[in-house]
Protein backbone atom coordinates (compact mmCIF):
# COMPACT_ATOMS: atom_id res chain seq x y z
CA UNK A 1 0.00 0.00 0.00
CA UNK A 2 1.24 3.18 -1.03
CA UNK A 3 0.42 6.07 0.66
CA UNK A 4 0.00 10.17 -0.21
CA UNK A 5 0.57 9.58 -3.95
CA UNK A 6 -0.40 12.58 -6.04
CA UNK A 7 -3.78 12.37 -8.34
CA UNK A 8 -1.65 12.86 -11.13
CA UNK A 9 0.39 9.84 -10.55
CA UNK A 10 -2.70 7.43 -9.99
CA UNK A 11 -3.85 9.27 -13.51
CA UNK A 12 -0.67 8.21 -14.92
CA UNK A 13 -0.63 4.89 -13.81
CA UNK A 14 -4.43 4.58 -15.25
CA UNK A 15 -3.63 5.75 -18.48
CA UNK A 16 -0.46 3.17 -19.03
CA UNK A 17 -3.27 0.51 -18.04
CA UNK A 18 -5.46 1.79 -20.95
CA UNK A 19 -2.71 1.88 -23.09
CA UNK A 20 -1.42 -1.45 -22.84
CA UNK A 21 -5.10 -2.78 -23.61
CA UNK A 22 -5.29 -1.11 -26.37
CA UNK A 23 -1.66 -2.48 -27.34
CA UNK A 24 -3.05 -5.93 -26.72
CA UNK A 25 -5.76 -5.39 -29.03
CA UNK A 26 -3.18 -4.53 -32.04
CA UNK A 27 -1.26 -7.31 -31.42
CA UNK A 28 -4.08 -9.55 -31.72
CA UNK A 29 -5.41 -7.14 -34.98
CA UNK A 30 -1.40 -7.78 -36.18
CA UNK A 31 -1.00 -11.76 -35.41
CA UNK A 32 -4.71 -12.13 -37.53
CA UNK A 33 -4.03 -10.63 -40.13
CA UNK A 34 -0.19 -12.01 -40.40
CA UNK A 35 1.20 -8.39 -40.25
CA UNK A 36 3.76 -9.01 -37.70
CA UNK A 37 6.78 -10.03 -40.69
CA UNK A 38 5.60 -7.36 -42.64
CA UNK A 39 8.44 -4.56 -40.94
CA UNK A 40 12.24 -6.35 -41.72
CA UNK A 41 13.90 -3.63 -39.80
CA UNK A 42 13.68 -3.04 -35.92
CA UNK A 43 14.89 1.04 -36.53
CA UNK A 44 13.68 2.48 -33.05
CA UNK A 45 14.33 6.32 -34.21
CA UNK A 46 13.80 6.62 -38.14
CA UNK A 47 10.78 3.41 -37.48
CA UNK A 48 8.36 6.12 -36.66
CA UNK A 49 8.01 7.57 -39.97
CA UNK A 50 6.77 5.59 -42.78
CA UNK A 51 6.95 5.07 -46.11
CA UNK A 52 5.92 8.89 -47.83
CA UNK A 53 5.97 8.32 -51.55
CA UNK A 54 5.99 5.09 -53.77
CA UNK A 55 9.51 5.13 -54.35
CA UNK A 56 10.04 4.14 -50.24
CA UNK A 57 6.83 1.88 -50.49
CA UNK A 58 8.84 -0.20 -52.88
CA UNK A 59 11.68 0.01 -51.26
CA UNK A 60 10.04 -1.61 -47.91
CA UNK A 61 7.61 -3.96 -50.26
CA UNK A 62 11.26 -5.15 -52.24
CA UNK A 63 12.30 -6.38 -48.23
CA UNK A 64 9.60 -8.26 -47.85
CA UNK A 65 9.53 -9.96 -50.76
CA UNK A 66 12.81 -11.13 -49.80
CA UNK A 67 11.38 -12.90 -46.25
CA UNK A 68 10.22 -16.57 -46.34
CA UNK A 69 6.77 -15.55 -45.58
CA UNK A 70 6.17 -13.56 -48.66
CA UNK A 71 8.04 -16.67 -50.85
CA UNK A 72 5.55 -19.08 -49.06
CA UNK A 73 2.36 -17.76 -47.91
CA UNK A 74 1.91 -14.12 -49.80
CA UNK A 75 3.77 -14.36 -53.18
CA UNK A 76 0.44 -13.03 -55.17
CA UNK A 77 0.58 -9.94 -53.02
CA UNK A 78 0.34 -6.45 -54.49
CA UNK A 79 1.62 -3.50 -53.10
CA UNK A 80 -2.24 -2.54 -51.95
CA UNK A 81 -1.90 -5.97 -49.72
CA UNK A 82 1.46 -5.11 -48.72
CA UNK A 83 0.47 -1.54 -46.92
CA UNK A 84 -2.40 -3.04 -45.32
CA UNK A 85 -0.10 -5.75 -43.55
CA UNK A 86 1.96 -3.02 -43.31
CA UNK A 87 0.04 -0.44 -41.51
CA UNK A 88 -1.12 -2.63 -38.60
CA UNK A 89 2.56 -3.86 -37.55
CA UNK A 90 3.56 -0.05 -37.86
CA UNK A 91 0.44 0.90 -35.48
CA UNK A 92 1.94 -1.83 -33.35
CA UNK A 93 5.28 -0.21 -33.21
CA UNK A 94 4.43 3.35 -32.89
CA UNK A 95 2.16 2.76 -30.13
CA UNK A 96 4.60 0.53 -28.35
CA UNK A 97 7.13 3.53 -28.48
CA UNK A 98 3.94 5.76 -27.37
CA UNK A 99 3.50 3.58 -24.07
CA UNK A 100 7.67 4.53 -23.63
CA UNK A 101 7.16 7.67 -23.83
CA UNK A 102 4.52 8.19 -21.78
CA UNK A 103 6.12 6.48 -18.92
CA UNK A 104 9.48 8.17 -19.25
CA UNK A 105 8.93 11.59 -19.81
CA UNK A 106 6.61 11.96 -16.70
CA UNK A 107 8.76 9.12 -14.36
CA UNK A 108 11.09 11.59 -14.73
CA UNK A 109 9.25 14.40 -13.86
CA UNK A 110 7.58 12.82 -11.30
CA UNK A 111 11.21 11.79 -9.51
CA UNK A 112 12.25 15.31 -10.09
CA UNK A 113 9.18 16.65 -7.76
CA UNK A 114 9.66 13.93 -6.08
CA UNK A 115 6.25 12.32 -5.71
CA UNK A 116 7.50 8.87 -5.83
CA UNK A 117 8.34 7.42 -2.23
CA UNK A 118 11.21 4.66 -2.36
CA UNK A 119 9.29 2.03 -2.78
CA UNK A 120 7.25 3.37 -5.44
CA UNK A 121 10.24 4.34 -7.20
CA UNK A 122 11.51 0.77 -6.93
CA UNK A 123 8.11 -0.21 -8.44
CA UNK A 124 8.52 1.88 -11.48
CA UNK A 125 12.08 0.79 -11.92
CA UNK A 126 10.59 -2.57 -11.74
CA UNK A 127 8.30 -1.84 -14.72
CA UNK A 128 10.47 -0.06 -16.83
CA UNK A 129 12.51 -3.18 -17.05
CA UNK A 130 9.38 -5.21 -17.80
CA UNK A 131 8.78 -2.74 -20.65
CA UNK A 132 12.30 -3.10 -22.24
CA UNK A 133 12.24 -6.68 -21.91
CA UNK A 134 8.73 -6.76 -23.94
CA UNK A 135 10.20 -4.71 -26.87
CA UNK A 136 13.43 -7.17 -26.55
CA UNK A 137 11.02 -10.00 -26.61
CA UNK A 138 8.97 -8.83 -29.68
CA UNK A 139 12.04 -7.97 -31.92
CA UNK A 140 13.11 -11.52 -31.46
CA UNK A 141 10.28 -12.96 -31.82
CA UNK A 142 9.48 -10.97 -35.58
CA UNK A 143 13.57 -12.06 -36.30
CA UNK A 144 13.34 -15.54 -35.73
CA UNK A 145 10.21 -15.33 -38.24
CA UNK A 146 12.35 -13.42 -41.24
CA UNK A 147 15.30 -16.21 -41.85
CA UNK A 148 13.75 -19.83 -41.70
CA UNK A 149 10.31 -19.41 -41.45
CA UNK A 150 7.37 -17.63 -42.46
CA UNK A 151 5.59 -17.21 -39.39
CA UNK A 152 6.20 -16.47 -35.94
CA UNK A 153 6.18 -19.16 -33.48
CA UNK A 154 3.11 -19.87 -31.53
CA UNK A 155 4.70 -20.03 -28.40
CA UNK A 156 6.80 -16.51 -29.13
CA UNK A 157 3.73 -14.94 -29.83
CA UNK A 158 2.10 -16.64 -26.59
CA UNK A 159 5.47 -15.18 -24.42
CA UNK A 160 4.76 -11.79 -26.04
CA UNK A 161 1.14 -11.43 -25.11
CA UNK A 162 1.75 -12.91 -21.79
CA UNK A 163 4.27 -10.71 -20.60
CA UNK A 164 2.05 -7.33 -22.02
CA UNK A 165 -0.50 -8.82 -19.35
CA UNK A 166 1.71 -9.32 -17.03
CA UNK A 167 2.76 -6.17 -16.88
CA UNK A 168 -0.26 -5.04 -17.24
CA UNK A 169 -1.38 -6.92 -13.80
CA UNK A 170 1.56 -5.42 -12.13
CA UNK A 171 0.64 -2.03 -12.96
CA UNK A 172 -2.91 -2.46 -12.38
CA UNK A 173 -1.79 -3.73 -8.82
CA UNK A 174 0.36 -0.64 -8.12
CA UNK A 175 -2.53 1.85 -9.34
CA UNK A 176 -5.26 0.06 -6.83
CA UNK A 177 -2.00 0.31 -4.02
CA UNK A 178 -1.89 3.96 -4.52
CA UNK A 179 -5.55 4.31 -3.50
CA UNK A 180 -4.35 4.92 -0.02
CA UNK A 181 -7.39 3.29 1.84
CA UNK A 182 -7.00 -0.08 4.00
CA UNK A 183 -8.86 -2.90 2.13
CA UNK A 184 -11.00 -5.06 4.73
CA UNK A 185 -9.69 -8.73 4.09
CA UNK A 186 -11.51 -12.13 3.65
CA UNK A 187 -10.53 -15.45 4.59
CA UNK A 188 -7.62 -17.13 3.34
CA UNK A 189 -9.58 -19.97 1.20
CA UNK A 190 -11.08 -17.23 -0.81
CA UNK A 191 -7.85 -15.69 -1.71
CA UNK A 192 -6.36 -19.43 -2.65
CA UNK A 193 -9.76 -20.10 -4.84
CA UNK A 194 -9.18 -16.62 -6.09
CA UNK A 195 -5.09 -17.53 -7.07
CA UNK A 196 -6.16 -21.00 -8.66
CA UNK A 197 -8.48 -19.03 -11.01
CA UNK A 198 -6.18 -16.19 -12.21
CA UNK A 199 -3.86 -18.81 -12.78
CA UNK A 200 -6.32 -20.97 -14.97
CA UNK A 201 -7.40 -17.80 -16.67
CA UNK A 202 -3.57 -17.44 -17.47
CA UNK A 203 -3.07 -20.85 -18.82
CA UNK A 204 -6.32 -20.57 -20.85
CA UNK A 205 -5.19 -17.31 -22.41
CA UNK A 206 -2.18 -18.51 -22.96
CA UNK A 207 -3.50 -21.56 -25.03
CA UNK A 208 -5.57 -18.76 -27.07
CA UNK A 209 -2.34 -17.30 -27.89
CA UNK A 210 -1.42 -20.58 -29.43
CA UNK A 211 -4.80 -20.79 -31.13
CA UNK A 212 -4.34 -17.51 -32.73
CA UNK A 213 -0.67 -17.68 -33.48
CA UNK A 214 -1.29 -21.57 -34.91
CA UNK A 215 -4.66 -20.43 -36.30
CA UNK A 216 -5.96 -23.87 -34.97
CA UNK A 217 -9.45 -22.70 -35.08
CA UNK A 218 -9.35 -23.42 -38.86
CA UNK A 219 -9.14 -26.84 -38.35
CA UNK A 220 -12.00 -27.60 -36.28
CA UNK A 221 -14.94 -25.26 -36.74
CA UNK A 222 -17.24 -26.90 -35.05
CA UNK A 223 -19.11 -27.12 -31.88
CA UNK A 224 -19.81 -28.72 -29.36
CA UNK A 225 -17.86 -32.05 -31.10
CA UNK A 226 -14.53 -30.97 -33.70
CA UNK A 227 -15.21 -32.64 -36.39
CA UNK A 228 -17.84 -34.96 -35.48
CA UNK A 229 -15.65 -35.91 -32.06
CA UNK A 230 -15.26 -34.54 -28.79
CA UNK A 231 -12.07 -36.31 -28.46
CA UNK A 232 -10.21 -36.18 -32.29
CA UNK A 233 -8.07 -39.49 -32.75
CA UNK A 234 -4.92 -37.04 -34.10
CA UNK A 235 -4.57 -35.72 -30.36
CA UNK A 236 -1.98 -37.14 -30.22
CA UNK A 237 0.55 -37.18 -32.79
CA UNK A 238 3.82 -39.39 -32.85
CA UNK A 239 5.63 -37.50 -34.70
CA UNK A 240 5.86 -34.62 -32.67
CA UNK A 241 7.71 -34.87 -28.89
CA UNK A 242 6.09 -33.97 -25.96
CA UNK A 243 6.44 -30.44 -25.85
CA UNK A 244 5.84 -30.15 -29.51
CA UNK A 245 2.41 -31.95 -29.06
CA UNK A 246 1.72 -28.17 -27.02
CA UNK A 247 3.23 -25.86 -30.04
CA UNK A 248 3.12 -27.48 -33.23
CA UNK A 249 -0.35 -29.65 -32.95
CA UNK A 250 -2.97 -27.54 -33.55
CA UNK A 251 -5.55 -31.04 -32.63
CA UNK A 252 -4.31 -30.75 -28.74
CA UNK A 253 -4.17 -26.73 -29.04
CA UNK A 254 -7.49 -26.72 -29.63
CA UNK A 255 -8.53 -29.14 -27.78
CA UNK A 256 -6.62 -28.04 -24.67
CA UNK A 257 -8.56 -24.64 -25.04
CA UNK A 258 -11.42 -25.42 -25.36
CA UNK A 259 -11.31 -27.95 -22.23
CA UNK A 260 -9.96 -25.33 -20.12
CA UNK A 261 -12.60 -23.14 -21.34
CA UNK A 262 -15.36 -25.27 -19.99
CA UNK A 263 -13.91 -25.97 -16.35
CA UNK A 264 -13.06 -22.42 -16.08
CA UNK A 265 -16.19 -21.21 -16.53
CA UNK A 266 -17.64 -23.85 -13.91
CA UNK A 267 -15.24 -22.67 -11.90
CA UNK A 268 -16.20 -19.55 -11.47
CA UNK A 269 -19.94 -19.81 -11.44
CA UNK A 270 -19.30 -21.79 -8.73
CA UNK A 271 -17.26 -19.25 -7.09
CA UNK A 272 -20.37 -16.90 -7.92
CA UNK A 273 -23.00 -19.06 -6.44
CA UNK A 274 -20.73 -19.76 -3.18
CA UNK A 275 -20.42 -16.16 -3.06
CA UNK A 276 -23.56 -14.81 -4.44
CA UNK A 277 -24.79 -14.16 -1.02
CA UNK A 278 -22.04 -11.37 -0.04
CA UNK A 279 -22.77 -8.21 0.99
CA UNK A 280 -19.16 -6.66 -0.05
CA UNK A 281 -17.82 -6.14 -3.66
CA UNK A 282 -21.20 -7.38 -5.06
CA UNK A 283 -21.52 -5.63 -8.18
CA UNK A 284 -18.14 -7.56 -8.71
CA UNK A 285 -18.90 -10.78 -8.54
CA UNK A 286 -22.33 -10.10 -10.13
CA UNK A 287 -20.10 -9.39 -13.57
CA UNK A 288 -18.17 -12.38 -12.82
CA UNK A 289 -20.86 -14.62 -14.58
CA UNK A 290 -21.94 -11.98 -16.94
CA UNK A 291 -18.54 -11.66 -18.55
CA UNK A 292 -18.02 -15.51 -18.65
CA UNK A 293 -21.03 -15.82 -20.62
CA UNK A 294 -20.24 -13.35 -23.40
CA UNK A 295 -16.80 -14.47 -23.41
CA UNK A 296 -18.27 -18.44 -23.85
CA UNK A 297 -20.50 -17.36 -26.35
CA UNK A 298 -17.57 -15.23 -28.34
CA UNK A 299 -15.47 -18.18 -28.60
CA UNK A 300 -18.49 -20.66 -29.69
CA UNK A 301 -18.89 -17.18 -32.96
CA UNK A 302 -15.47 -17.62 -33.54
CA UNK A 303 -14.80 -21.13 -34.23
CA UNK A 304 -18.12 -21.52 -36.12
CA UNK A 305 -16.80 -18.55 -38.55
CA UNK A 306 -13.61 -19.87 -39.24
CA UNK A 307 -13.91 -20.87 -42.64
CA UNK A 308 -10.88 -20.28 -44.56
CA UNK A 309 -9.89 -17.48 -42.09
CA UNK A 310 -10.12 -16.31 -38.62
CA UNK A 311 -13.24 -13.47 -38.26
CA UNK A 312 -10.95 -10.72 -37.49
CA UNK A 313 -13.36 -8.60 -35.02
CA UNK A 314 -14.85 -11.87 -33.07
CA UNK A 315 -11.46 -13.14 -32.55
CA UNK A 316 -10.58 -9.91 -31.38
CA UNK A 317 -13.47 -9.49 -28.99
CA UNK A 318 -13.24 -12.51 -28.06
CA UNK A 319 -9.74 -11.52 -26.66
CA UNK A 320 -10.74 -8.54 -25.17
CA UNK A 321 -13.29 -9.95 -22.93
CA UNK A 322 -10.30 -12.30 -21.91
CA UNK A 323 -8.61 -9.38 -20.17
CA UNK A 324 -11.94 -8.10 -18.60
CA UNK A 325 -12.58 -11.46 -16.84
CA UNK A 326 -8.81 -11.28 -15.84
CA UNK A 327 -9.25 -7.76 -14.41
CA UNK A 328 -12.08 -8.81 -12.59
CA UNK A 329 -10.72 -11.23 -11.03
CA UNK A 330 -7.35 -9.85 -10.36
CA UNK A 331 -9.80 -7.13 -8.93
CA UNK A 332 -11.32 -9.54 -6.43
CA UNK A 333 -8.34 -11.17 -5.46
CA UNK A 334 -6.64 -7.49 -4.45
CA UNK A 335 -10.31 -7.08 -2.48
CA UNK A 336 -9.95 -10.42 -0.87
Amino acid sequence: MFSNVPKVVRLWLLIGCVMIIVQVALGGITRLTGSGLSITEWAPIMGWIPPMNHAQWMTAFEKYQATPQFHLLNEDMDLGGFKFIFFWEYFHRVWARLIGFVFFIPFCFFLFKRYFGKDLGRRMIGLFVLGGLQGLVGWLMVSTGLKDRPWVSPFSLSSHLMLALFTYCFLLWTYWQTAGNQIPKSDTSQKVFLNALLSLTAIQIMFGGFTAGAHAALNFNTWPDMNGSFIPTALYNEQLSFWKQFLENNTWIQFVHRSTAYLLTLLIVWFWWKNRSAVQHKNLLNSLPIVVLIQVILGITTILLSVGKIPLVWAELHQLVAVALLSILLRLRYLA
